[in-house]
C-alpha cells in the first residue's frame, strides 16, 4: 500500500507533459450559445427567487480549487502582488503582508516602468500542467467537484474570450486553462466551478499608474501609464495596458458584463463564485443567464453562485471561516491548503501551512456537521505542478475520506451538530495548524438521509478510552429511539457499549483505523 502511493505520487510529479493544449473553438462556442438562446422574457418571475439548493451540492461535501495565475511567478510578495509590486513600503495604503513586493520586484524582474505585471502575464506559461492528471489526482483526493480562477483582481483571464485581450489564450501560457479544466472535470463525472474575482481590478490597479518617491528615477512612471500605441513593435503589440490595468479604462464595466456572459454561456459552469458580499452590478445578467439557461435545461436550477454575504438565490461562502452554528440552508467554506492563495514558497521550496491533514480532517468534519460543503485550494507551483508537500498532505486526506466516505458523502446533518469544540463563526477565524488539536471528548454528528444511521465523529486519539454521546441520553430530547448496533467504520473490531442515564457509553478499541478522526456508526430503529 504505502509503495503504491509513493509510486503515484513520483509519477504523477514527474508528469511534467503539458497535455494537448484545448482551446474553445468558435465550433465549441456555437454549439455552447445554442443552450442559452432564450429570450429572459420567457419567465416572468425573477429567476433568484426560484432558486433551491441542488441536492447535488448537498451531497458533494468536498471540492478541491486551482487558485491560479500570474502572481504565482514571485516567490515573495504575498497573494495581492499584482497590486502591492508598485507600492512603495511605506505606503500607508499597503498591506503589512505586500510590503515585499515593491523592492523584490525590481530586484528579481526590473524597475516597474519598464518591467510591470503584464510582462509577468506574459512571463507565465503554465507549462507542466496536465489537466487531465490534475484531475484525476483531485478526484483520488475525494473530491466531488473542481474549480479554477477565471480571474482575480489583476483583470487577467484565464479562459477564452473575444473582449478582453488580456486572457491566457493571448498571453502567457498560451492556453484556455478554464476550457481544459472544465474538459478533464466532466470526462470524470465532476462538477465545475469557476471563480470571478476581477469586479476589484478598477481600484486595485490604481497603483500601477504611481511612480518612485524618491532616488535615481523618482517621478518615472510605471507601466499603468502605457497606451496601446506604446507596444508598438513590442511583445504586446495590438494589446491596450489600459484594459489590462482598469483604473483610467472607462469600457471597465461594460467589457466586464460581455466577458462573463461570454464566460457562462460558453463553458457553462456547475458554480459561479464571486469573491464579493453580494453579486456585482455588471455580473447580474451573466448570473440570470445562467440560472435561467439551467431552469430551461433541467426544470430547476442546477447551477450555483456563491457570495460573502446572505443575497437572495446564492449561497453564502465564508472565507477561511465557519458558520459558528448550524445554519438552515447550505453554505460553504473556501479556504487554502498553504499559508498564501498564490504559492510563495520558502527558499528550500516548501511550503508554509495553514492546514495540514489533521486540522483539515477537524474542520471538514465541523463543516458538513452544521451544513456546509468545504471548497480548499490546493495551491500549486507556476508551472501547474503541485508541490510534494502539499501531495502528502493530500495523500493522507484522501485515504482518510476514502476511508469514511459513508459518513460524508451524501449525509446530512442530525439534529444538532455535535458536543464541545466551540468554533468562532464568520470570514477568516478558521482553526489551523497551529490551533490546539481537538480530542475524544469532542464529537460531530451527521446522519443518513433516512436517518436509521446516527455518524458519530470522534476525534484525537481515543483508543481504550470511553465516549460519552451525551445527545443520546433519555434527559437530552433529542433521541426516544433504540440503538441496534454500534460499530467503528474502518474497523471489524467489537464495540462494546451501554447506554446510561447520562448518554451512550462507548468503549473504543485499543487499535483505530484512523489518525486524528474516527466515526462511530449508530443504529438506531
Amino acid at each position: 500500500m504505502k509503495m503504491t502511493i509513493h509510486r503515484s505520487r513520483r509519477l504523477f510529479l514527474q508528469t511534467g507533459v503539458t497535455a494537448a493544449a484545448f482551446l474553445f473553438t468558435h465550433q465549441h462556442l456555437m454549439k455552447a450559445s445554442e443552450v442559452f438562446s432564450f429570450k429572459n422574457s420567457e419567465l416572468d418571475q425573477d429567476v433568484f427567487k426560484m432558486f433551491q439548493c441542488p441536492q447535488w451540492f448537498c451531497d458533494a461535501k468536498f471540492g478541491l480549487w486551482l487558485h491560479w495565475g500570474p502572481q504565482t511567478i514571485p516567490d515573495k510578495g504575498g497573494g495581492w502582488y499584482a497590486r502591492h509590486m508598485y507600492m512603495e513600503p511605506n505606503d500607508p495604503d499597503i498591506e503589512p503582508w505586500g510590503k515585499e513586493a515593491w523592492q523584490y520586484h525590481r530586484d528579481t524582474f526590473g524597475h516597474q516602468s519598464e518591467v510591470g505585471y503584464k510582462d509577468l502575464c506574459q512571463m507565465w506559461k503554465a507549462e507542466k500542467f496536465d489537466a487531465e492528471a490534475t484531475i484525476k489526482q483531485f478526484k483520488k483526493w475525494g473530491a466531488r467537484y473542481v474549480a479554477i480562477m477565471g480571474n482575480h483582481h489583476d483583470n487577467f483571464d484565464l479562459f477564452n474570450t473575444s473582449i478582453h485581450g488580456w486572457n491566457a489564450t493571448k498571453v502567457g501560457p498560451k492556453r484556455d486553462l478554464v476550457g481544459e479544466v472544465f474538459v478533464a472535470a466532466r470526462k470524470q463525472k465532476l462538477k465545475c466551478a469557476v471563480s470571478v474575482h476581477a469586479h476589484f481590478a478598477k481600484w486595485w490597479f490604481a497603483s500601477a499608474f504611481g511612480a518612485d518617491s524618491e532616488g535615481p528615477k523618482k517621478g518615472i512612471q510605471y507601466d499603468g501609464s502605457l497606451r496601446k500605441e506604446d507596444g508598438k513593435g513590442k511583445w504586446w503589440d495590438g494589446l491596450d495596458p489600459q484594459q489590462l490595468y482598469a483604473h483610467q479604462y472607462d469600457s471597465h464595466e461594460k467589457e466586464l458584463t460581455q466577458r462573463h456572459l461570454e464566460l457562462v454561456t460558453h463553458y457553462q459552469p456547475d458554480i459561479l463564485y464571486f469573491d464579493n458580499k453580494t453579486i456585482p452590478e455588471s455580473m447580474i445578467e451573466a448570473c440570470e443567464k445562467l440560472y435561467y439557461a439551467s431552469l430551461q435545461k433541467n426544470g430547476s436550477i442546477q447551477t450555483i453562485i456563491t457570495v460573502k454575504g446572505p443575497q437572495q438565490g446564492t449561497v453564502l461562502d465564508y472565507e477561511k471561516g465557519v458558520a459558528e452554528e448550524m445554519l438552515d440552508d447550505y453554505w460553504q467554506t473556501d479556504t487554502t491548503l498553504a499559508e498564501d492563495w498564490f504559492l510563495k514558497p520558502n527558499p528550500d521550496g516548501s511550503s508554509d501551512f495553514r492546514h495540514n491533514a489533521r486540522s483539515l480532517k477537524e474542520m471538514f468534519v465541523d463543516i458538513i456537521s452544521k451544513r456546509g460543503i468545504l471548497l480548499l485550494n490546493v495551491a500549486v507551483r507556476a508551472d501547474g505542478s503541485i508541490p510534494s508537500d502539499q501531495f502528502e498532505v493530500m495523500e493522507e486526506f484522501g485515504a482518510w475520506l476514502k476511508g469514511n466516505s459513508e459518513a460524508i458523502y451524501e449525509t446530512q446533518p442530525w439534529k444538532i451538530y455535535g458536543e464541545g469544540g466551540v468554533t468562532t463563526g464568520g470570514h477568516f477565524n478558521e482553526r489551523g495548524v497551529n490551533s490546539e488539536p481537538w480530542d475524544h471528548r469532542i464529537l460531530r454528528f451527521t446522519c443518513n438521509k433516512a436517518q436509521t444511521v446516527l455518524y458519530v465523529h470522534t476525534f484525537g486519539n481515543p483508543s481504550g478510552k470511553q465516549i460519552v454521546v451525551g445527545s443520546l441520553s433519555a434527559d437530552s430530547g433529542l433521541f426516544s429511539g433504540k440503538i441496534k448496533k454500534v460499530s467503528l467504520i474502518g474497523s471489524n473490531a467489537s464495540v462494546k457499549w451501554s447506554l446510561e442515564n447520562d448518554g451512550l457509553h462507548i468503549n473504543m478499541p485499543n487499535k483505530l483505523p484512523f489518525k486524528d478522526c474516527n466515526v462511530v456508526k449508530i443504529k438506531v430503529n
